[in-house]
């Protein structure tokens, strides 16, 4: 926008242009690159987690059998199969008995078991909400695939492949 302003010398005019507006695409571009880069690192913060509880949960599974619980029972408590649950006492031969209650060992199993659900839940609406900052950085064009698999962490081909068919949610690149 140009504004006409008088020359305090009265001889002339001179003109003031304002500041430059910021190109969208670029704008866009350096959101996508960020919002991406969080996404990267919420998703691998979560898989992270995910290990830790499955571990402390095959602990305590492990922990039950050694105090001569029944596979049966730490079955259902956990939601899992016998042959799981068989699998992971069998996988811990250096423990000791505790001495724990049954229904204590019960109690904590279904605790990591539901912290767990509710990782998987967070992992979901994690991979969700990348799903669509993918879908709408390809259909702008802001950036190419390779960029997109650089920061997203994943492959082109599996990009091009989870975005097919996928509308963009309303607000996935924010301006």
């Amino acid at each position: 926008m140009a504004i006409l302003h008088r020359d305090d010398r009265g001889d002339g005019y001179y003109r003031y242009r304002g500041t430059a507006k910021a190109d969208t695409t670029a704008v866009q571009a350096d959101k996508t690159r960020e919002l991406l880069r969080d996404s990267r690192q919420r998703i691998s913060f979560n898989a992270t987690s995910m290990r830790a509880l499955s571990v402390r949960l095959n602990q305590q599974i492990a922990q039950a059998l050694c105090d001569g619980m029944k596979g049966t029972r730490l079955a259902e408590a956990a939601e899992l199969s016998r042959w799981a649950v068989r699998t992971v006492g069998l996988s811990s031969e250096d423990l000791l008995p505790s001495g724990m209650p049954a229904e204590q060992h019960l109690a904590s199993i279904r605790q990591l078991k539901s912290e767990l659900a509710e990782l998987e839940e967070s992992k979901i609406a994690l991979e969700d909400r990348r799903l669509n900052l993918l879908a709408a950085a390809r259909r702008r064009g802001v950036l190419d695939d390779y960029e997109l698999a650089a920061l997203s962490g994943l492959q082109p081909e599996t990009i091009r492949k989870m975005t097919w068919g996928v509308q963009a949610g309303s607000g996935a690149i924010p301006a």
